[in-house]
């Protein structure tokens, strides 16, 4: 739902169209600018016409990706990265309202330990949000024990964790493999693409974050979140953040 409106499946229909590579172009000048409230009307607008998917991975994604090669061109600072990082988790939240009703499924969203860059997943969480999926997200550097716990707890359906080192889930197989038995586990991001084999009973989700999205909520039923074992992987691991 954006400002009221249900995002139904992926597309919002408007009688006027909105090219997004306009779109792109301007958030990306409002970004050189640091003008926060014009990085929020125009992804607004984008979102109330063109959908999440399209937003995301056409404006934002692409965005984001300008931004760090930039910043590493020294075409930005530090603190365009920093900025845009600000703005686009506060549209973010706008979108969040409460999901209820019988068809509503949960998803828990995690990277892990020592995995800082959590933006791309908070984005598929948007993308998961407008499919009906309750939307709950740990954030970086989160322990197993952590997503195994809250797992459990909220009775999830799905858990979806993201990172870019290979080792942050070579680490970790075991306590992937556990909380696979009661819950589908899915792994996204360049450190599980580069995994010799996944555990069994988890699935890496392609690159297309359409193609993911899909993936993830073909899940049905009621998850039993349950037995997992919280593992000693992470037992001297600290929260952060």
């Amino acid at each position: 739902m954006v400002g009221g409106l249900v995002t139904k499946g992926t597309t919002m229909t408007s009688d006027s169209d909105l090219d997004l590579g306009e779109t792109r172009a301007d958030v990306m000048a409002a970004t050189r600018e640091l003008d926060g409230s014009a990085v929020r009307d125009l992804l607004l607008d984008a979102l109330l016409v063109r959908g999440v998917d399209a937003t995301v991975t056409q404006v934002i994604m692409p965005v984001l990706k300008e931004v760090g090669d930039d910043w590493e061109a020294g075409r930005l600072g530090v603190v365009h990265e920093h900025f845009v990082s600000s703005a686009f988790r506060g549209v973010l939240g706008e979108l969040r309202l409460p999901v209820q009703g019988g068809q509503a499924r949960t998803v828990v969203l995690a990277c892990p330990p020592r995995e800082l860059h959590d933006l791309p997943l908070e984005l598929f969480g948007a993308m998961l949000h407008a499919r009906w999926w309750r939307v709950v997200s740990l954030g970086a550097n989160s322990p197993m024990a952590a997503t195994a716990e809250a797992t459990r707890f909220l009775g999830a359906d799905a858990v979806v964790l993201a990172g870019v080192r290979r080792t942050a889930f070579e680490a970790r197989l075991p306590s992937l493999a556990r909380l696979a038995r009661t819950t589908p586990v899915f792994i996204a991001g360049q450190g599980a693409r580069a995994l010799a084999a996944p555990p069994p009973g988890v699935t890496v989700l392609p690159d297309d974050l359409v193609e993911a999205a899909m993936v993830v909520d073909a899940v049905r039923g009621r998850g039993t979140g349950g037995d997992a074992d919280l593992g000693d992987e992470d037992a001297a691991e600290p929260v952060v953040g």
